[in-house]
């Protein structure tokens, strides 16, 4: 695969992506705020679910925990073909750069390292669409599990930027870094490295496909 360039700015905010105050504040975020949105969503998904249709424990348990691992998959799905171009994996264009690239270029800027409020919504709304036409009255006590387990990968992705690596237990950090400074059509799974083993994405020793240009702090354009 062709070598790309990247110019990375790993000690500055990213520009504005609108001049409106309230268009740009939405594309902006903190981790508790979409846990604590997917947190009452999946209490209130449970209750109705147990209270209405299934008063069983581990059959909300099961479905939770299904729900849960199926994020993985998807985690792996949508960074490898959405968040990144199917034919090359670049991701310096057009939707790609707004959702993701923009995240490789200013890879520690706090405020878009989780998927703003109303995309996230979005997203959510149609999974629960495909969940329900799938399994139905099920689906309350699966997609919790779903839910969950994206907060679970934005709460190690946070972790990842803006904790430094620890000496031990380090691996999710040393596999994102090869995504993000050497092979960025390697390494998709950030939770996991499980669908990369599936799929053949894993990294590989001794290669590269970023060229990465550090540039220091520059200034907003007027």
């Amino acid at each position: 695969m062709k070598q790309i360039k990247v110019n990375v700015y790993p000690e500055t905010e990213s520009p504005k992506l609108f001049k409106n105050k309230f268009l740009e504040l939405l594309t902006k975020t903190h981790p508790v705020v979409i846990d604590g949105m997917y947190v009452v969503f999946s209490y209130f998904s449970i209750s109705h679910f147990y209270n209405t249709y299934h008063p069983s424990v581990w059959l909300v348990i099961g479905l939770f925990f299904a729900g849960f691992f199926s994020w993985s998959l998807a985690e792996y799905l949508m960074h490898r073909f959405l968040y990144h171009k199917i034919e090359d994996a670049t991701y310096d264009t057009g939707f790609q750069y707004i959702f993701h690239g923009i995240h490789h270029e200013y890879p520690n800027d706090k405020t878009r390292l989780v998927l703003p409020v109303v995309p996230s919504l979005l997203i959510a709304s149609i999974f629960f669409g495909i969940f329900y036409l799938g399994m139905g009255k099920f689906t309350f006590a699966f997609s919790p599990g779903f839910v969950v387990g994206y907060c679970s990968y934005m709460t190690v992705h946070y972790t990842i930027h803006k904790v430094a690596s620890p000496k031990r237990f380090n691996f999710w950090w040393r596999f994102h870094s090869i995504h993000h400074y050497q092979q960025h059509d390697r390494a998709f799974g950030v939770t996991s490295p499980i669908w990369d083993i599936v799929f053949g994405t894993m990294p590989e020793k001794n290669r590269k496909t970023v060229n990465i240009s550090y540039k220091k702090r520059h200034s907003e354009p007027n």
